[in-house]
């Protein structure tokens, strides 16, 4: 089945100004778009750990998916950030066991810590790519420059 949903991939965490929680940024190539997804803290620190390598002595709940989806034969074919609602994103994970997919509504923060621990693309809807911030300088300079930038590359440039 031939995708036509961009791939995404976390380029960082920023601060919210004014409600001080956690934001996702995802990253589009084709077209370039920062997407800002808000996350509790809890949701940003494990994708966070993930995203940093860092191995917790026991293991996270997201590990502890991972861990379940391995032992019986499930692959998470992809995550899907679907939908905006009145400011709440909504998102699908998309998996397979055996000869079966299968669906399932959840969070976008766990559809991204699940997909980058068992190296699943993020899709994002096409349409959710009109309202997207054009740039990380774009995002800098509407929301401030509160950012921990989680990949080698940091320099983005405007479209």
């Amino acid at each position: 089945m031939k995708h036509t949903m961009p791939v995404a991939e976390v380029q960082g965490i920023a601060l919210d100004r004014e409600s001080q929680l956690p934001i996702v940024l995802l990253k589009t190539s084709h077209p370039r778009r920062i997407i800002p997804i808000p996350v509790g803290p809890s949701e940003a620190s494990a994708i966070i750990v993930e995203v940093e390598g860092v191995h917790p002595p026991r293991p996270l709940t997201h590990d502890l998916i991972t861990e379940l989806f391995q032992r019986h034969g499930m692959i998470l074919l992809h995550c899907e950030i679907r939908d905006r609602i009145d400011d709440i994103y909504t998102a699908f994970i998309h998996y397979r066991r055996r000869f079966r997919n299968f669906s399932m509504e959840v969070r976008p923060s766990d559809a991204i810590a699940l997909a980058l621990r068992m190296k699943a693309p993020i899709r994002i809807n096409p349409l959710l790519l009109a309202e997207a911030e054009h740039s990380l300088d774009v995002f800098r300079h509407l929301h401030g420059d509160d950012i921990l930038l989680l990949e080698p590359d940091y320099t983005d440039h405007a479209v």
